[in-house]
């Protein structure tokens, strides 16, 4: 049995990576209204920690999935409970993280130790993900250019060279942590100053050549116990302005149907394969739990017309739960259709429509 918790500020928390952690106000929001949802993909007898267990129960009960019958407890609850039949499982794990459920009075030999928790936040480092795109487009019909970076000269040269960049931080929420500079808007004042912050603080900077999007999909896996990591299932997925905005829920091969409109199948295969023993070399047991690649489809303005569709392999890796995983979960209980998060001025609500 699982005690689940849904934490949506970790990548921010691995940024800053302390013990005590105090979340934004976007994140605290986030954690408030959404608590609930580890119980879509919880099995029965499993533990779900809110802030509100009424509001949680009632925002479950709405959704019409095949539903586990799972418990919902508060933190403070927790702290009367018999761990020893539990795992613990939030969305990320993080020092912060580990620090909530050892106050919670958590038993220490259930939780990852601090060294653990350095050995995942160096994982997810984007430099990892650097590491396997190199690796990956070695691979025919792919296509993507990363560098890691140390000082404004080495960015400006990368700037000169391919005109349109994505900065990224090292360590950085989906959505944030980005810039995007064309050669003919220079970094400006504000822009130039989040990168010498963020070389001040996390040591490097992330260059990529700007990819012209078609398409956004990720490919989902889990890392096992031995050390193997397994590959899960495809994730279709929208964004605006960098941030997630939805999932696609359909059966697997409806969904390899869709990408074999724009990527031959054997290409997704090798991909699949490739980033699986990557992974499994590298993570090495050091992480245990679900994790996703997200890619991209794009086009090569270099290439000739109808011969210019290409795979980025990797635009990041995200060593936690992902949106992709949940909609795994409801396709694998037969949803169809679309899920997704939306903000309606006062609270975030989740969807699943037909």
């Amino acid at each position: 049995m699982t005690i689940h918790f849904f934490n949506p500020d970790h990548d921010i928390a691995l940024a800053m990576n302390l013990s005590r952690f105090s979340t934004p106000h976007v994140g605290r929001q986030m954690r408030s209204d959404l608590g609930y949802i580890p119980a879509l993909w919880a099995e029965g007898g499993d533990i779900v920690i809110v802030e509100d267990i009424d509001a949680a129960d009632l925002l479950y009960r709405r959704h019409n999935i095949a539903k586990a019958k799972v418990e919902f407890l508060t933190l403070e609850q927790l702290k009367n409970y018999d761990f020893s039949d539990y795992s613990i499982a939030p969305w990320g794990w993080n020092k912060s993280i580990r620090t909530m459920f050892l106050d919670a009075k958590t038993a220490k030999g259930s939780l990852p130790s601090e060294d653990s928790i350095d050995a995942i936040r160096q994982l997810s480092n984007r430099s990892l993900a650097v590491e396997l795109l190199k690796h990956l487009t070695a691979t025919e019909g792919t296509i993507g250019t990363s560098h890691i970076c140390t000082s404004k000269g080495e960015i400006d040269a990368l700037l000169m060279q391919y005109k349109d960049i994505v900065v990224k931080a090292p360590w950085s929420s989906s959505g944030r942590g980005v810039r995007y500079i064309h050669i003919d808007d220079a970094p400006n004042e504000n822009t130039q100053k989040w990168i010498d912050n963020t070389i001040m603080r996390q040591g490097t900077i992330i260059v990529e050549k700007k990819c012209h999007k078609v398409l956004d999909f990720a490919m989902e896996y889990c890392a096992l116990p031995d050390g193997e990591v397994r590959y899960e299932g495809l994730s279709l997925f929208t964004t605006k302005n960098g941030a997630y905005t939805g999932n696609l829920l359909l059966p697997e091969e409806e969904k390899e149907e869709r990408l074999a409109q724009y990527l031959s199948p054997a290409l997704l295969d090798e991909i699949k394969e490739k980033t699986e023993q990557f992974l499994s070399d590298r993570i090495e047991g050091a992480y245990i739990g679900p994790l996703g690649v997200d890619m991209m489809v794009c086009r090569d303005a270099t290439a000739p017309s109808g011969q210019d569709i290409r795979l980025n392999p990797c635009i990041e890796i995200n060593m936690r739960r992902t949106m992709g995983h949940v909609a795994l979960a409801l396709s694998r209980k037969g949803q169809r259709g679309t899920m997704s998060i939306d903000y309606d001025g006062k609270n975030y609500r989740f969807h699943i429509r037909k």
